[in-house]
């Protein structure tokens, strides 16, 4: 009887100090500058659970990736998938980003996708996603253009030489975009989701997502994905509110940039399984112009997170 009881309590005493541990630990997170940070803005305000570095282009991510640095990675889906495909613990547990590119130009006559024939385009990201999703669609509504070569380096980069010639015809993603139009006035815009959503019949694309380490806890994960899906509401339900938070935490964009370019970005939280639709017709797309962007394969069902 005595022992029983001695092991009752070892058990009870086991959970107690477990259940403090999970309440105590803080998670790692790492995302990159721009809409997917957007998405855990009140994950981030959350010091006392979280610890979010947010960081400017990919080398940080794949270096996160493969020295399992972060407990949770934002990166952009394909090349989550892609490192799936060579072996990192992560899997990805949803969407946050339903698609952020655009074309702009100033200037043009009835400025649509048939407009577009025969002009010349300044994009960015030869065979990257960027590139991918505006090849097809520009294919499917058979419409010819010319691509400036070489490409631009980043959004960045075709933003600012935008703001140099206004005559250009460019992609562009947010928040660059709403950078430019604080800086250049009347600017006449294609919502490449949009379209992409005429041709598929899908809600956008599935561009960036969460990812998770599969050792870590499932109680922790539970309360994290939580988390940003209530982070998530909240940015949609209030902007405002938003833009003064994305500032007092450092964010380089205005309260004004941010404003517009929360909207534009599409966020918006879909679990793994719930995506799993959507992504799947997201990298069949990639397959067929640029399979290396995700391994040159489908990530298996070890890839989706579930609860």
């Amino acid at each position: 009887m005595k022992k029983t009881l001695v092991l009752i309590l070892m058990i009870v005493s086991i959970l107690i100090l477990g259940g403090c541990q999970n309440e105590s630990t803080i998670l790692t997170i790492m995302t990159p500058a721009g809409s997917p940070a957007l998405s855990q803005l009140y994950v981030q305000e959350d010091t006392e659970r979280y610890h979010v570095d947010v960081i400017n282009g990919s080398d940080p991510l794949l270096a996160a990736f493969a020295s399992g640095s972060h407990d949770i990675i934002f990166a952009p889906t394909n090349l989550g998938a892609k490192l799936y495909n060579s072996g990192t613990e992560y899997q990805f547990a949803g969407t946050v980003t339903w698609g952020n590119y655009y074309l702009v130009a100033k200037g043009q006559t009835d400025f649509d996708l048939q407009s577009l024939t025969g002009k010349t385009i300044l994009a960015f990201g030869k065979n990257q996603t960027s590139d991918i999703i505006l090849q097809y669609i520009l294919a499917e509504n058979d419409i010819e253009v010319i691509f400036t070569e070489p490409y631009a380096d980043s959004t960045a980069d075709t933003l600012s030489r935008f703001v140099a010639d206004n005559s250009l015809i460019i992609l562009i993603a947010e928040p660059s975009l709403s950078v430019l139009a604080s800086r250049v006035d009347n600017l006449q815009i294609i919502d490449l989701q949009a379209e992409y959503e005429k041709l598929t019949g899908t809600d956008s694309y599935p561009q960036a997502g969460v990812f998770v380490k599969s050792s870590l806890d499932k109680t922790l994960v539970g309360t994290f994905l939580s988390d940003l899906s209530l982070s998530v509401a909240t940015v949609n339900a209030n902007i405002s509110d938003a833009a003064d938070l994305a500032v007092a935490l450092g964010y380089s964009f205005t309260k004004e940039v941010l404003i517009s370019a929360i909207p534009n970005s599409h966020l918006d939280f879909v679990s793994a399984l719930d995506s799993k639709v959507a992504l799947e017709a997201y990298f069949s797309l990639i397959l067929q112009y640029n399979g290396n962007l995700i391994g040159n394969q489908l990530p298996d069902n070890g890839f989706y997170y579930i609860p």
